[in-house]
């Protein structure tokens, strides 16, 4: 009969023994994981945790902002009570810069005074020649003037008025951009939300480790 090689003829005791020594092993329990790092105080972060307080009252008025925004831009009577003002206010600046309202009535009106103006100075006896004709050329030269910017001003009216009565047949134009101009103002709420997040998050993380924060606020 062919002999086993001597490397496999272990002593029954050491067959014994290794396999004691592997099941012990197979039912060790598994290593615990280190112990996870304790916040560190110092001096330095003692000084940082009343601008830590202000950073955290900012982070829950954001919130609230945000809350506020979403709450007003899903509101069904809001958007008709704006759009009730716009058209109030539209209304009404047709009424002025309509023929014979009173921006075409105002840049008349200051004509005529400057007329007057200058018909007073020229019957005025009180003072000599040489005032007298020095004051009725500065009053004559101002009658001019508002008279060209009055012609210019009523033609501007117009312009406008044309412009008014546009804008006020585009309601459903007024109301889009209206819901656009909320749903930015909740872009941007958010974006300052985020922002103050992250400043808290390093902050809080700084003062945990020990770090001062420096008054970057990041």
């Amino acid at each position: 009969m062919r002999k086993l090689p001597k490397i496999f003829r272990l002593p029954l005791a050491a067959l014994v023994l290794l396999s004691a020594t592997s099941l012990a092993l197979s039912q060790s329990p598994a290593p615990s994981p280190p112990p996870s790092r304790l916040p560190v105080i110092s001096d330095d972060t003692l000084d940082d945790f009343g601008d830590l307080q202000r950073n955290l009252v900012t982070l829950e008025a954001r919130i609230a902002k945000v809350k506020r925004l979403i709450a007003a831009s899903q509101d069904a009577n809001g958007p008709e009570s704006k759009r009730a003002a716009f058209r109030t206010l539209v209304a009404g600046l047709l009424d002025a810069f309509g023929d014979g309202g009173q921006v075409s009535t105002l840049g008349q009106t200051a004509v005529d005074l400057a007329k007057q103006r200058l018909d007073e100075a020229k019957r005025d006896t009180s003072f000599p020649p040489e005032q007298k004709e020095a004051l009725i050329i500065r009053w004559r030269r101002l009658a001019m003037q508002t008279e060209a910017l009055a012609a210019t001003l009523d033609g501007t009216r117009k312009d406008l008025l044309e412009k008014l009565e546009l804008l006020q047949s585009k309601a459903d134009f007024v109301d889009q951009m209206e819901k656009l101009r909320q749903a930015r103002a909740v872009l941007d709420a958010v974006g300052d939300l985020a922002d103050q997040r992250q400043s808290v998050s390093d902050r809080v993380r700084d003062l945990l480790q020990g770090r001062p924060s420096n008054g970057s606020g990041m």
